[in-house]
């Protein structure tokens, strides 16, 4: 049951065919967002920390002890937490084109779905030209409310601008071929 396409095969509907299935690229860390998210994870983590330092070492008010530890937390979160988080979901993720939709796959309890004719796409190529993103549904505020998503922050766009999107896909020539074929 490792194979993706055993995965994804019982959730195919009636009269629909499998063109292409893939994964995530685990190895791919960083993303156009990061270039924000790097800087202010470390300076909220940094703040976080010595804060708690003070009230730890000179202040040694409990209120101030455990007032610092949430942000203490969601610092460490931002800085090392996210990209974690962000592997293990992009290795339990699954991608799959159809005759009719893409579709996302991260278990039995989320799986996503856009149909690909008539849905607007914006397909992002990374800059070596490796790695493609393709964003089914695309529109220019969903784009932006939904900046946070393959940042490991997701859970801060919930419910605002989420698109049925495939991130760092290596097999570029395999899924752009699978969505020309798909839209025929």
């Amino acid at each position: 049951m490792n194979d993706p396409r055993n995965r994804i095969l019982p959730i195919l509907r009636r009269d629909e065919r499998l063109l292409w299935v893939g994964q995530p690229d685990p190895r791919v860390r960083f993303t156009r967002a990061d270039a924000f998210l790097v800087p202010f994870s470390v300076l909220w983590g940094g703040f976080a920390i010595v804060w708690e330092a003070i009230a730890v070492t000179s202040v040694r008010q409990p209120l101030f002890i455990i007032w610092g530890i949430p942000f203490v937390l969601v610092g460490l979160y931002f800085i090392f937490g996210r990209f974690i988080f962000k592997k293990r979901r992009k290795l339990a993720t699954i991608y799959a084109v159809t005759n009719s939709r893409a579709i996302v796959y991260s278990g039995e309890r989320s799986i996503a779905d856009s149909p690909i004719v008539g849905t607007p796409t914006k397909v992002d190529r990374s800059k070596d030209g490796r790695h493609v993103s393709v964003n089914f549904g695309y529109q220019g505020l969903a784009g932006l409310l939904g900046m946070y998503q393959n940042t490991g922050m997701d859970f801060f766009g919930l419910g605002m601008g989420q698109t049925v999107t495939f991130f760092d896909v290596d097999d570029v020539d395999g899924l752009m071929g699978a969505l020309d074929q798909a839209r025929v």
